[in-house]
């Protein structure tokens, strides 16, 4: 192989590696925040590429010499890191949809803020968990445990794929694990509110001569905070049940597409 062949190989397959790793911090939680600037994510998406370079140049993978197939891979590469950026990103649907949850027991559904990390409209109990929940990962360094799951798709996902991601059935499951997860994560909270919705009712028809609803609404907010200040010590747990449930899906995908 001459050198200009040798260069050319060389320079492609690092503009492979550098499409799948950039579509993935597009989506991912911590790294695909919109308070992080493009050129930092790009400068984080070569860093990791020519981190990992070497271990993908080992396995010498066939790459298209001619400029339209060679697209399509590209193409394809950004698309498997949308993918896995997608299934890393239920993590952070989880939190928004508890959050929503909350927040419509509290009274708080027209009072939606735009999410710093994301950019979108976004509830505030799940602004405030988001936050919260990207404090701990980025505190318990597991963000590293993200880069080494995208490292690990090389195993069972090579350049250019043959076979298409998991089946539909996959992505089924995902969004009803989401909602599932999103109802537990919120049920304390919402449940205790609920409750207290019943008991105000059933109070407001014992005893009509009562404005009870005069005075409910400040109450109940006040109320939901300190039931969130009272969960705050066991969200670390929830947040590494969240982490690690998360992971096993991104596992799910890569076997599935392995097949």
């Amino acid at each position: 192989m001459s050198l200009q062949a040798l260069l050319q190989w060389n320079l492609s397959l690092f503009l492979l590696i550098l499409s799948r790793w950039t579509g993935m911090i597009m989506l991912a939680p911590v790294f695909g925040a919109r308070g992080v600037p493009g050129v930092v994510k790009l400068a984080l998406a070569g860093s990791l590429s020519v981190i990992v370079y070497p271990l993908i140049s080992a396995g010498k993978p066939s790459i298209p010499v001619e400029l339209l197939p060679y697209i399509a891979v590209v193409i394809k590469e950004v698309l498997v890191g949308l993918v896995i950026g997608f299934v890393i990103y239920t993590l952070t649907a989880v939190l928004q949809g508890a959050g929503q949850l909350i927040d419509f027991q509290m009274g708080f559904t027209m009072g939606a803020a735009i999410d710093p990390v994301y950019g979108v409209q976004s509830p505030m109990m799940g602004n405030f968990q988001m936050i919260l929940a990207t404090m701990l990962l980025l505190v318990t360094n597991s963000h590293h445990f993200l880069i080494a799951a995208m490292v690990k798709s090389y195993a069972y996902i090579p350049l250019n794929p043959s076979n298409m991601p998991s089946n539909f059935s996959f992505y089924t499951l995902l969004v009803t694990h989401v909602f599932a997860l999103a109802i537990q994560l919120a049920m304390p909270v919402f449940g205790a509110l609920l409750v207290s919705d019943v008991g105000v009712g059933l109070l407001s028809r014992t005893v009509p001569q009562l404005n009870i609803f005069s005075v409910v609404f400040p109450v109940k907010i006040i109320f939901g905070f300190v039931l969130l200040l009272l969960s705050v010590p066991f969200f670390g747990e929830s947040v590494t049940h969240l982490f690690n449930t998360n992971m096993s899906w991104v596992l799910q995908l890569y076997q599935g597409w392995k097949q």
